[in-house]
């Protein structure tokens, strides 16, 4: 297992590993965030994380973002 979504910084660039929320998961699936490089866009502390892929922005809630698992590129 990597970091947790949470962690990233502005610039990251990451592939994501798990989702342990199915509904979740699918929903990133469907928009692309699960084959490939992805981008931490921003980080609000204790808010969400904004994440970029093929410039489509999403923010994720800190609290499924702290069970998100990445790995850095």
């Amino acid at each position: 297992m990597g970091n947790v979504l949470s962690n990233a910084g502005p610039g990251d660039e990451f592939e994501i590993d798990s989702v342990p929320d199915e509904t979740v998961r699918a929903k990133l699936l469907r928009l692309g965030f699960l084959d490939g490089a992805v981008e931490c866009r921003s980080r609000v502390r204790n808010g969400p994380v904004v994440v970029r892929r093929n410039g489509t922005e999403l923010a994720i809630g800190a609290a499924m973002a702290d069970r998100i698992t990445i790995h850095l590129t």
